[in-house]
């Protein structure tokens, strides 16, 4: 049955997808949904709760190169130059649609998702990180979201929408604003 939702997330996540964005209605994550990975039985359920181990243990320490190796085995899409901050957490359901181009910085602390629940509502989406942006500590970039190339997020930043080339995004929400903070 096509219209099955979790059809439409498989045709959503398969490759050569063009859409940036997939939500369906759902009910409370508390009630079965379809679309929580503990919905996926229990082999589904270890294989998430592994590499959300994995990332988390290995994004604690300051070994760039491992963190970026590691992150890579795990399914992110991470380019050359690129930078990772002790302590940076990447969400495990579906680290496939995240993207981090050349050279681009992570700060501490900063959080980069996949997916979310709202309260009706489920969303997962490609989040792309453009060359040469700077994430600041403790920002949250939700999924979905573009930063453009040479773009900065500041600290504590919560991030829901694009950020174009060469802007900041700064605040909780973000606004966008010229230049550097």
């Amino acid at each position: 049955m096509p219209d099955h939702p979790r059809s439409l997330l498989a045709a959503f996540l398969a490759p050569g997808c063009g859409e940036r964005l997939f939500r369906h209605a759902a009910p409370h994550p508390a009630e079965p949904t379809g679309f929580c990975f503990c919905d996926h039985g229990l082999f589904g359920t270890l294989k998430v709760v592994l590499r959300a181990t994995i990332f988390q243990v290995v994004c604690a320490f300051p070994f760039n190169r491992l963190t970026c190796a590691v992150l890579r085995l795990g399914g992110v899409r991470i380019g050359q130059g690129v930078y990772i901050s002790a302590g940076a957490w990447f969400d495990p359901m579906f680290p496939h649609l995240i993207t981090i181009e050349d050279g681009v910085f992570i700060g501490s602390g900063a959080r980069l998702h996949s997916h979310e629940f709202r309260p009706a509502e489920f969303r997962a989406g490609r989040t792309l990180l453009r060359r040469g942006c700077f994430i600041g500590g403790y920002a949250l970039i939700a999924c979905g979201v573009e930063v453009g190339e040479g773009a900065t997020v500041a600290a504590a930043t919560v991030l829901g929408r694009d950020v174009p080339a060469g802007m900041t995004a700064i605040g909780n929400p973000a606004r966008i604003v010229q230049g550097k903070p």
